[in-house]
C-alpha cells in the first residue's frame, strides 16, 4: 500500500483538457510541469520534481563537457543555476547530493571512462537516490525500471559478446544473475515474472517496434501499480511518467505520440467514470 494521503480530484479529472481541444493535439510537457507548482501540495510537488531530474542529469553532463547550447528546459534548474552549483564558492546546495558527488568524480577523473560509462554511473546514482525516497510507489517503480534496464543490457551484452560488468546498474540479485548465468532468462524467470516479456521485446529486430513495445510494457505496468488508487498522488506521478513517454515519442514518431495521448485520455475517462461511481456507491452505504 502506498503512503500518499493527498488527493487531487479536480486536477486528475481535468487532465485531458490540458492537452486537447476539439481539432488538434496540443502537448507541452514543460507547461504541465510548471502548472504542477500551483496544483500540488508542497511535499508532493517535491516528489513530482524528482521525475524531471533525468533532464537535469543530462544537462549536468552537457555542462561538464562544455556543451552549453544543449540545455533542456525540462530540467528543474536553469543553465545559470546549474553553472552556479558547479562553482564551489557560489553554490547554494539546492541539488540532490548525488549530483555534486558525480560532478566531483567526473572532474577528478573524466578521462578514465567513456561517456557511456559516465552516463551509466550517473543513472545508477539517480536510481539510488530514487530508491531511497520515502514514497513506496516511486521505490517500487524505480526498482522495476532498474531491473528492466539491466535485463536489456544483459541481453545486448550477450548478443554482442561484451562484458556486462561495466554496463550494469547497481549490485543486486539481477545483476549477479546476468553476470554469472548462462541460461537464456539468466535464471530469473521465477523471481522476475516479467523476464519473458522483456526477452520477447528484446528479440524484435525493428528498433522502433522494440522501443514502442518496451514503452507499452512500461505503460501497462504503471496501470498495474496504480490500480485502485483513484485521485491519489501516485496517479499524478504515473501520469507524469506517461507524459514523458509521450513527449519522447512526439519527437521520435508523432503518430505514435498521438496514439499514446489518445490512449491516456481514454484511460483517464474510464478511470474517472468508474471511480465516480465507486464513490457514489460508497456514500450510499
Amino acid at each position: 500500500m502506498f503512503e500518499s494521503r493527498n488527493y487531487y480530484h479536480c486536477l486528475i479529472s481535468g487532465l485531458p483538457d490540458l492537452f486537447l481541444d476539439e481539432t488538434e493535439v496540443h502537448f507541452s510537457l514543460l507547461d504541465f510541469k510548471n502548472n504542477l507548482a500551483d496544483e500540488l501540495y508542497e511535499d508532493d510537488y517535491k516528489l513530482a520534481r524528482k521525475l524531471f531530474l533525468p533532464y537535469d542529469n543530462k544537462n549536468l553532463l552537457n555542462i561538464l563537457q562544455e556543451q552549453y547550447d544543449q540545455h533542456d528546459p525540462l530540467g528543474n534548474y536553469t543553465l545559470e543555476e546549474m553553472e552556479r552549483e558547479l562553482d564551489e564558492e557560489e553554490a547554494l546546495g539546492v541539488w540532490p547530493a548525488y549530483m555534486y558527488d558525480f560532478a566531483r568524480r567526473y572532474r577528478e577523473d573524466k578521462n578514465s571512462r567513456t561517456l557511456k560509462q559516465w552516463e551509466n554511473e550517473l543513472t545508477g546514482m539517480y536510481l539510488d537516490h530514487m530508491l531511497d525516497l520515502p514514497n513506496a510507489f516511486l521505490r517500487e517503480w524505480y526498482t522495476f525500471e532498474m531491473h528492466v534496464t539491466n535485463l536489456l543490457t544483459g541481453i545486448n551484452c550477450r548478443k554482442f559478446e561484451r562484458d556486462p560488468e561495466e554496463e550494469l546498474i547497481g549490485d543486486n540479485f539481477v545483476t549477479q544473475a546476468i553476470k554469472h548465468s548462462s541460461a537464456k532468462d539468466f535464471g530469473l524467470e521465477v523471481e522476475l515474472e516479467y523476464t519473458g516479456q522483456v526477452l520477447n521485446i528484446a528479440e524484435k529486430e525493428n528498433l522502433l517496434a522494440r522501443e514502442k513495445s518496451l514503452d507499452q510494457f512500461k505503460w501497462e505496468q504503471l496501470n498495474h501499480f496504480t490500480l485502485f488508487h483513484y485521485f491519489s498522488m501516485e496517479v499524478v506521478l504515473a501520469y507524469i511518467m506517461k507524459l514523458k513517454m509521450i513527449y519522447r515519442w512526439m519527437k521520435l514518431d508523432e503518430k505514435t505520440g498521438r496514439e499514446m495521448i489518445e490512449s491516456l485520455i481514454s484511460e483517464l475517462k474510464e478511470s474517472f467514470e468508474f471511480s465516480k461511481e465507486f464513490l457514489i456507491n460508497e456514500q450510499k452505504r
